[in-house]
């Protein structure tokens, strides 16, 4: 299974369990935080759901296409500043509901608040890494010379020389003369 799609399927199938426990910790604390780390799993399970469906529907060769990769990152990264922004008041306000002894139970909420959080961190990563090493080059032939050197070849670029005689003296003179 593609590594992505299975990311994306954790960060769907850790919701209920968060939601059980973050608004437990909630209604027992009667403290917002970490109650309101509902808001950022239910999107990240929203924007994952959404794309695990058009990335199916397009592979069976339907007319919807899949988001473009920049607006996914877009979306990864809202929702990576979104959860950091809800982790740390969370951390903050456990501290005061420790006269109940709710910590441990705010904690395990937060936990797939964290999960979630390592998960739309992850894809950022990987998306600025693609975009950094992709677009380092302007030229295709520079693009597979870096690729043949680089540690993570598989990022750089798709471009793959015709006969593994190619080479830039070869091409040129052909150019030169037109043909």
């Amino acid at each position: 299974m593609n590594t992505d799609v299975l990311l994306r399927r954790i960060s769907i199938i850790s919701l209920p369990p968060a939601f059980i426990l973050l608004l437990a910790h909630g209604i027992v604390s009667s403290y917002a935080f970490p109650a309101l780390g509902i808001l950022p799993l239910a999107c990240s399970a929203f924007l994952n759901g959404v794309l695990l469906y058009r990335d199916k529907l397009a592979s069976t060769g339907s007319p919807i296409q899949a988001l473009s990769p920049s607006n996914v990152l877009w979306g990864d990264t809202a929702l990576a500043i979104f959860h950091i922004s809800f982790l740390i008041p969370s951390w903050i306000f456990l501290e005061v509901a420790n006269a109940r002894g709710l910590i441990p139970l705010g904690t395990y909420g937060t936990v797939f608040m964290m999960i979630d959080f390592g998960i739309h961190t992850y894809f950022v990563v990987t998306g600025v890494w693609h975009i950094l090493t992709s677009s380092s080059c302007d030229c295709q032939h520079c693009r597979s010379v870096m690729a043949r050197g680089s540690i993570l070849p598989r990022y750089v670029s798709e471009y793959t020389p015709l006969s593994e005689a190619d080479d830039e003296q070869d091409i040129s003179p052909d150019v030169e003369a037109g043909t």
